[in-house]
């Protein structure tokens, strides 16, 4: 009614004849095939590599000819999980995205890959890589690391989450990854906590500072390193602190085997400008950690078991106050 209102008002300010002319105008028709060519390959990069395959460049002959620029493909994502039953055809699929690259790919992450071998596919493909971000890929072997990592020289960031590794990996980049910066081996203690809060286990069967002394015996450069959920102990912080001077930020959340206080948590804080503590719920870590999958039943056991390893002492409760502890988790 309100719309009619209005109409009745323009036709009687205007005149029926000129009322009548505005009204035939239309709005010229958009053409997507108009845009600039550069402005297209950024909206077909946007919406993946699945969709690019599948459909974007099935669209006309230019849109087709676009997905084959090597620039479209400098970062590449491919997520396995979107069908587990498919993962041959995911992974030739981001063998097809690595070739279209034709040496220029930057950072690829790819997920719940089954087959180690498309670590090699991208080493022998990609030596201008900077970022490396491989999620829920339980099978990479010893071998498969030590081959590939050679092959990565300006590796600036690797990113492991619920992912194996292995010393002689971490010996690896440290040789051969001299610009390496940023390390992240996340992994889901919840697994390894499932069967100790069962009473068929007991801590000690977990603890394991192999990953942290690796890396504090031959990744000297670092900046920032996370190790979520890491089975190690105050020894293995040790090694990261003699190790690793030049660290800006180091996350220990669900690192639930650290005792911190006393001159340890002292040194923490002195030596890197932000640390995150084990009892610190992993808000932001992808791939492993999700609200909705982490109930609050495993969050309260955690927290209890922390609370009650840091009691053990007046020293050690004394270096993990709450103010303490909030000065060295601030960003």
């Amino acid at each position: 009614m309100d719309q009619q209102k209005a109409l009745n008002l323009k036709r009687s300010v205007l005149g029926a004849s000129q009322f009548k002319h505005i009204r035939k105008v239309k709005r010229p028709k958009r053409n997507w095939l108009d845009l600039p060519s550069e402005i297209t390959a950024n909206i077909l990069h946007r919406i993946g590599v699945f969709d690019i395959f599948q459909n974007a460049q099935k669209v006309c002959t230019t849109w087709r000819e676009i997905c084959k620029d090597p620039a479209i493909w400098r970062v590449i994502y491919v997520d396995a999980s979107f069908d587990t039953n498919a993962n041959h055809a995911f992974e030739e699929m981001c063998k097809r995205a690595i070739d279209r690259s034709q040496g220029q790919l930057v950072d690829i992450t790819i997920v719940r890959f089954r087959n180690e071998e498309i670590l090699e596919y991208i080493a022998n493909r990609s030596s201008q890589l900077k970022r490396l971000t491989i999620a829920c890929c339980d099978d990479f072997s010893n071998r498969i690391w030590t081959t590939s990592l050679v092959k990565f020289p300006l590796l600036e960031e690797l990113s492991l989450y619920a992912t194996n590794t292995s010393t002689e990996g971490i010996e690896t980049a440290g040789r051969y990854c001299s610009k390496l910066k940023t390390l992240k081996v996340n992994q889901e203690n919840y697994r390894f906590w499932d069967y100790y809060s069962d009473g068929e286990y007991e801590p000690n069967d977990f603890m394991d500072d192999w990953i942290a002394t690796a890396i504090g015996e031959n990744l000297h450069e670092l900046r920032h390193l996370e190790l979520i959920g890491s089975p190690m102990t105050n020894e293995g912080l040790k090694m990261i602190l003699d190790g690793c001077h030049h660290l800006e930020l180091l996350d220990l959340r669900r690192c639930l085997f650290l005792h911190l206080g006393g001159d340890l948590w002292k040194r923490c804080l002195q030596q890197i400008k932000c640390v995150k503590l084990p009892n610190h719920f992993p808000e932001g870590c992808p791939f492993i950690y999700k609200t909705d999958e982490f109930s609050d039943e495993f969050g309260g056991f955690c927290q209890e078991y922390y609370e009650e390893s840091e009691g053990g002492s007046d020293e050690e409760s004394e270096g993990g106050s709450d103010e303490e502890s909030e000065g060295g988790s601030d960003e």
